[in-house]
């Protein structure tokens, strides 16, 4: 059973000094691991979808998973300031091969981010199936292992998926699943959290006409 984490992870004072120099901190624990993760992923989404420099025009033309996921991790990695690792593709005990996964020596589980491109056929139902078998079932059975990220990448989609009965969009989609991975939680003792991401490259591309 994975360690009991809380909601809240205190800090060292050695992490608090740390972050009042760099905003960041050296993760002691797989779920502070997961915190930079999704610190990262979020502000990576901010960069896409709102930045000036946005690269969103030239993603768009990455139409494979694989080149996608290196240019995620590429954005990770230049942004890690040493404070975790990036591997892609890295092969399990039993052959399977997560898409990212932040690793970090002090702690003893990396956690696995699982990528996923909307604009494939990729139902609402076979989402849920990948977050509670591929993520959770597979990536996180690890014993010291709770968290993990499901990065769902929409590059010009704009279709719908039905999600625990419910027709959502892009915009709704994180917290569908989300709510999905809820209904569900209590059958994964060991799993203390997941999140759900999606970047959607289209919005940098709106004009505002009010």
């Amino acid at each position: 059973m994975a360690e009991n984490y809380g909601n809240i992870t205190p800090w060292s004072v050695h992490q608090f000094k740390e972050f009042c120099k760099s905003e960041m901190v050296s993760p002691e624990s797989h779920r502070q691991l997961f915190e930079l993760a999704v610190l990262q992923l979020k502000t990576l989404k901010d960069w896409v979808e709102n930045g000036n420099d946005s690269p969103w025009v030239t993603w768009q033309r990455a139409t494979e998973e694989n080149e996608v996921r290196t240019l995620i991790a590429a954005e990770l990695r230049k942004h890690s300031k040493g404070y975790y690792t990036i591997a892609e593709e890295p092969e399990l005990a039993n052959e399977q091969r997560m898409d990212i996964w932040l690793d970090n020596p002090k702690v003893r589980s990396p956690v696995p981010i699982e990528l996923k491109l909307l604009d494939k056929d990729w139902s609402g139902p076979k989402l849920c199936e990948r977050l509670r078998n591929q993520l959770v079932g597979d990536y996180l059975r690890e014993e010291a292992a709770g968290c993990g990220v499901f990065l769902l990448i929409s590059q010009k989609t704009t279709k719908k998926w039905v999600v625990n009965g419910q027709r959502v969009g892009v915009n709704e989609l994180a917290s569908a699943l989300k709510c999905y991975w809820k209904t569900i939680a209590g059958n994964y003792v060991g799993v203390d959290e997941i999140e759900v991401i999606v970047i959607d490259m289209k919005v940098r591309g709106l004009v505002c006409d009010t």
